[in-house]
């Protein structure tokens, strides 16, 4: 039997409400990548769809517009506070055929067969353990169901990430923590190799692991967005939460004058770079 993301779940609660204020700034750099994996489903009216690590529950409420009517989307996070922000958004929206769960994937009871197709945008990688999730996950979809999700490529070809990260590096002296290999993370399934393996070991057929390359353009006067996004999550987050008080106001301005130094005719490009999976069960 899968043991409980405990770890994860504690982690995500805690980030829970720095996350949910950069929620319009995250969207900014995976709202294309979250629609390229939702596209890759072919969603119909009537279908029940499972979105996992579903957050403040923006994608459940873009998967229930798909399967409407008649079908439904069922949310699902770790963290207790994303969902409660889920439902109230999705109450806020009117939209009747989205619900949420607290539930952790790798552990939980998902129902077997009991979901035409599973998604998610970037919280598949955050798993303790990924053969017991992805299989749980299987046994959740009916023959023939499909899956598809976006993780995020290596470090450095999101410069978005690898940026700020490396500015506050510059002023701390030494890198943040951060997971090792395999361990949760938002890199550990930035091998697409890995990603089938884990996937055809989970018992899904007809895998495809697509790499897809973006540009991030960030008009000058948005430049304060990125900044707040990487001082909430990230490896910017975690040096301003063990840096002292006259180091962390350098931390950000640092971060702000690395990404001022790269604009452009007025805009800053950052490259961001995700692998978009579908496989079928």
């Amino acid at each position: 039997m899968a043991v409980a993301n405990e770890a994860q779940s504690v982690f995500w609660e805690e980030l829970a409400p720095a996350w949910l204020a950069s929620e319009s700034h995250t969207e900014m750099v995976s709202a294309s990548f979250g629609r390229a994996a939702m596209d890759r489903l072919d969603l119909r009216a009537g279908q029940r769809v499972l979105d996992i690590g579903c957050g403040s529950g923006s994608t459940t409420l873009a998967l229930a517009g798909l399967v409407a009517p008649g079908g439904e989307a069922v949310g699902i996070d770790i963290a207790p506070a994303m969902v409660t922000a889920a439902t109230d958004h999705a109450k806020a929206a009117g939209v009747a055929n989205a619900t949420f769960l607290v539930a952790d994937a790798q552990a939980a009871d998902l129902s077997a067969s009991s979901f035409d197709a599973a998604f998610s945008r970037f919280g598949v990688m955050f798993f303790a353990d990924p053969p017991a999730a992805f299989t749980n996950i299987r046994a959740a979809l009916r023959p023939g169901g499909t899956l598809a999700f976006a993780c995020w490529s290596n470090l450095f070809a999101n410069e978005w990430m690898f940026v700020p990260g490396a500015a506050a590096m510059s002023v701390t002296g030494s890198l943040p923590p951060m997971p090792g290999p395999g361990e949760p993370g938002p890199f550990s399934l930035d091998d697409p190799d890995r990603i089938e393996l884990l996937l055809r070991d989970a018992g899904f057929v007809d895998i495809d692991v697509t790499a897809q390359p973006e540009t991030i353009v960030i008009p000058r006067a948005e430049i304060e967005s990125l900044v707040v996004l990487s001082s909430r999550v990230g490896a910017v987050a975690e040096a301003l939460r063990t840096a002292d008080a006259a180091t962390a106001p350098r931390i950000v301005e640092a971060v702000r004058a690395a990404l001022l130094e790269r604009v452009e005719d007025d805009e800053v490009r950052l490259s961001a770079a995700a692998f978009v999976v579908r496989a079928h069960a």
